[in-house]
């Protein structure tokens, strides 16, 4: 214990070091613009002229993607003239597609396929049908008429429907379509009006039917045109977003430089502020929080142009009126253009940061999509009256940090250090039960700090703060549930597996049912871990590599071969010594980032907080009687009996109870796990608030095109902190991955030597059963590896996705079990296969038919299984064991 003690307290001493000599090292006093976006802009290709196509490009048209064709439709222009040589404005009402075959574009039009009148500056929605040109205005005023255009490969052709009409004298500004609802916001009779249909009824509908467009609550403010939008998520639900625009009034043209986000959810409208000069510009949603907005007009010079137009109409003198006009024509004709700036907004920290740059001549009121994998801006208005003629479309290259030498060093030694403790545990390792249950040498206290590492993954190092920068602390409860969840385990499974002199929880499932409840415990169990290993290797890699550019199968690779050497060598001594050691790396860094977060923050932390609290990122719990949200009563419910499972049954964590010398030891080692949750907790959730704080404070160190929320954490390590410090952050993350890693890996290793091997050969040397634990052990460290370069290479999270639903299916129910096996003495094995398979119908119901949060699927399949199983057991009363 006093080596212990000494070693603990040269960790500590060692964090401290590296934080002072780190820290002093960091030669700002906050973070500094990083060059992270390169936008590549190239002309792909040039309206011909003539051939039946409008003269001198167009501006205000519908356009969007359909069929991997681009779709242009409507706008105006000025073919005759420009506005200062009095040409007039001109209305289209052509359509255009545009298609790729190899390099090259091909311009299609159709003279059969027109729109229904001349129209221009409205909404275009994109559907799988086609795209929606929706209202817009023309020469006669306002248009409320709707439009389905689409295009048809085969036959290489344009077709067009007209739809049924917006709301009359309706002038639209703005929309988008949203869980199979259109929603349309902008301007009748003088006032903002916000509108909902659900979009079948619209593609369903004829040019004479009358449709059911619902009013919802208005955007507040004056009645605004021309805003930049787009429709992104928030952390917490989707909302409509709209940026600038102005209002126009008879004293003249305002400017607004505010925004407001329409939560589709709740209905409800919240104002954004410091919103840049971004009136008329494409917006486009990126990743899972982040919009583009490419450009707009300032409005300052149309401000000046609408004085003067007002004094030219109010003067009687012509020779005065024409000295203004000429003026006025002077302005339209030497205007410069627009913004070229692309702005990045954040819908976590509703702030704005510059993310790069247009090339010259930046066109406004047009759209912004992506065709292919390239942002497209289509023709649009390059200066007042004069229209583009070439599609922009830009590949974005996103420059990530580098790890450096000093890092490197750190993580190195620390590899080392995990290798050598298991080359150490390596010499005791005589027999199988050294091997897996370490021979019962193992402290209590280290078998605790074990739990608690092994059920701390990496994705839980990333995830908890990432969820809690993005929505609040609504989750906290779950993790705090285990409290309850242990009392339950230490009551009724601890004794009942110490008494049985268990090597595997699923050794009792055949002393209390059968040997094919056993075999499906067992090979689940297997199954689960070995996609487990993948997932946690996976997951973590992509956010380095994401932040880091380090290689993403370097990083699997790495990590696994480490976790599988010292496991394989040391056993379950090493799994269990290490993790002691990664817990105190993982805390350690955790703790190390809210010191430096909250030194930077300075003395802006209390008001921070409580603005923070004031939009509600510090909501611990919701009371809501719904079942379909985190609510209190979902959180507690869902968590206890999701620890409950994961406590009483994953032998990942059961054969910790196991090491310890007695019951006693195994009761204190559930319960060090327990009690080390809520301070960690705690932690956690606090960094995810601190991360929110500080990218409120310094947005501008936020990464702007950042395509998930996973990784903001680690994007921090690596950007605001000084080398060696961020070495050892990141060597946290890595104890979180290999913590869980080398846990599933000997655990898989321990139930297939003992619940297969062993089971069908008995009598074998037990010189020959450890070389079989060592191969087993290796075989699934080496699989799990395989299946985590193979999801890289294919670049598939929807496949571990898919592989937990189905798995998913039966952890309920196994659950179910073993409580079934304990609390139920008339339960037989009958009863408890036809209620894991009870149970595993009932989960996919839910799962697929109902709205029910994901918490509660384990306490439904382990309810189900428990009465299914109880209740089936009486039609095979002989058969009870």
């Amino acid at each position: 214990m006093r080596d212990s003690g000494k070693k603990a307290k040269a960790y500590v001493l060692f964090y401290v070091l590296v934080f002072l000599l780190g820290y002093a090292s960091k030669a700002q006093d906050q973070p500094q613009k990083k060059d992270v976006v390169r936008f590549d802009w190239q002309t792909s290709t040039q309206m011909p002229q003539g051939q039946g196509f409008p003269k001198k490009g167009m501006a205000g048209g519908f356009s969007g993607v359909h069929n991997d064709a681009l779709l242009l439709a409507g706008g105006a222009n000025f073919p005759n003239g420009y506005p200062w040589e009095m040409g007039q404005k001109h209305w289209e009402d052509q359509i255009i597609a545009i298609t790729k075959e190899g390099v090259n574009y091909n311009w299609h039009s159709s003279k059969r396929a027109k729109l229904p009148v001349s129209m221009g500056y409205g909404v275009s929605l994109p559907t799988k049908e086609g795209l929606l040109c929706l209202g817009g205005n023309n020469a006669k005023g306002i248009v409320i008429k709707t439009v389905l255009i689409s295009w048809d490969p085969l036959d290489k052709d344009i077709s067009q429907q007209q739809l049924g009409n917006l709301p009359e004298k309706f002038e639209v500004a703005y929309g988008a379509v949203h869980q199979e609802q259109v929603y349309l916001g902008g301007i009748a009779n003088g006032a903002n009006k916000l509108f909902q249909l659900p979009l079948s009824e619209l593609l369903g509908s004829s040019s004479e039917q009358k449709l059911s467009w619902k009013e919802l609550p208005p955007c507040p403010g004056p009645p605004r045109k021309m805003p930049s939008y787009a429709v992104q998520g928030n952390g917490q639900s989707d909302a409509l977003y709209i940026f600038s625009g102005r209002s126009e009034t008879e004293a003249g043209i305002v400017l607004l430089d505010d925004g407001y986000s329409f939560d589709f959810p709740s209905k409800e409208w919240n104002r954004i502020i410091n919103v840049p000069p971004v009136m008329a510009a494409p917006a486009l949603s990126f990743g899972v929080s982040n919009i583009l907005v490419f450009g707009g007009d300032g409005g300052d010079r149309l401000q000046e142009r609408d004085v003067l137009s007002k004094q030219i109409q109010t003067m009687e003198d012509v020779v005065g009126k024409d000295s203004l006009q000429s003026v006025l024509n002077g302005m339209l004709k030497n205007h410069t253009g627009f913004s070229d700036q692309i702005w990045s907004f954040n819908t976590i920290t509703n702030s704005f940061q510059k993310a790069g740059r247009l090339p010259e001549n930046p066109p406004v009121t047009t759209n912004t999509f992506f065709w292919g994998e390239k942002i497209t801006l289509p023709m649009g208005e390059i200066s007042p009256g004069v229209r583009s003629t070439g599609i922009l479309q830009a590949t974005v290259e996103h420059s990530k940090g580098t790890f450096g030498y000093l890092n490197y060093m750190v993580l190195g030694l620390y590899f080392i250090v995990l290798l050598g403790i298991g080359i150490y545990f390596s010499t005791k390792q005589k027999t199988t039960d050294d091997y897996f249950k370490g021979g019962g040498r193992v402290p209590w206290w280290a078998a605790g700090l074990s739990v608690f590492g092994t059920a701390l993954s990496a994705i839980t190092f990333m995830a908890i703060p990432a969820k809690t920068y993005a929505t609040d602390w609504s989750y906290f409860f779950y993790n705090l549930s285990v409290l309850l969840s242990t009392a339950v385990v230490v009551w009724l499974f601890i004794p009942l597996y110490r008494k049985l002199q268990l090597t595997t929880a699923y050794e009792y499932l055949e002393q209390r049912f059968n040997l094919t409840v056993r075999m499906f415990g067992s090979i689940s169990f297997m199954l689960f871990q070995i996609g487990r290993i993948a997932i946690v290797l996976y997951l973590p890699a992509i956010a380095l590599s994401l932040v880091t550019g380090i290689d993403i199968s370097l990083c699997i690779v790495v990590v696994g071969a480490f976790s599988i050497a010292y496991t394989l060598i040391g056993g379950i001594e090493a799994v269990i010594w290490t993790d002691v050691v990664q817990v105190i790396v993982l805390m350690g860094g955790a703790i190390l980032s809210l010191v430096v977060i909250f030194f930077d923050l300075g003395d802006d932390v209390q008001p921070m907080l409580s603005d923070a609290m004031e939009n509600n990122k510090l909501t611990l719990t919701h009371f809501d009687f719904s079942w379909n949200e985190p609510t209190i009563w979902v959180v507690i419910v869902g968590g206890f009996f999701a620890n409950l499972i994961t406590y009483s049954s994953d032998q990942t964590l059961v054969q910790r109870y196991l090491t310890t010398k007695d019951e006693s030891g195994a009761r204190k080692t559930a319960w060090t796990n327990a009690l080390l949750v809520i301070p960690s907790t705690l932690i956690f959730f606090s960094v995810g608030t601190a991360l929110f704080l500080y990218y409120t404070k310094f947005p501008d160190a936020l990464d702007p095109m950042a395509e998930n929320n996973d990784a903001i954490f680690p994007w921090f390590i690596i950007n605001e902190l000084p080398a060696g410090v961020s070495g050892l952050l990141i060597a946290g993350l890595f104890s979180a991955a290999m913590s869980s890693l080398s846990s599933s890996i000997n655990s898989t290793g321990t139930v297939f030597t003992i619940d297969i091997y062993k089971r069908f050969y008995k009598g074998v040397a037990e010189k020959k059963y450890l070389k079989v634990a060592r191969y087993a052990t290796l075989l699934s460290g080496v699989l799990g590896v395989l299946f985590a370069l193979w999801m890289a290479s294919f670049d598939i999270e929807s496949l571990w996705d898919e592989f937990f639903k189905v798995l998913g299916l039966f952890t309920g129910g196994l659950g179910g079990l073993f409580l079934l096996g304990v609390c139920f003495p008339k339960a037989n094995s009958q009863g408890a296969v036809i209620g894991l398979l009870v149970s595993s119908v009932v989960q996919f119901f839910v799962s697929t038919q109902t709205n029910l949060h994901i918490f509660l699927y384990s306490a439904i399949g382990l309810g189900t299984c428990v009465l299914v199983g109880y209740l089936s057991s009486f039609l095979f009363p002989k058969t009870r064991k």
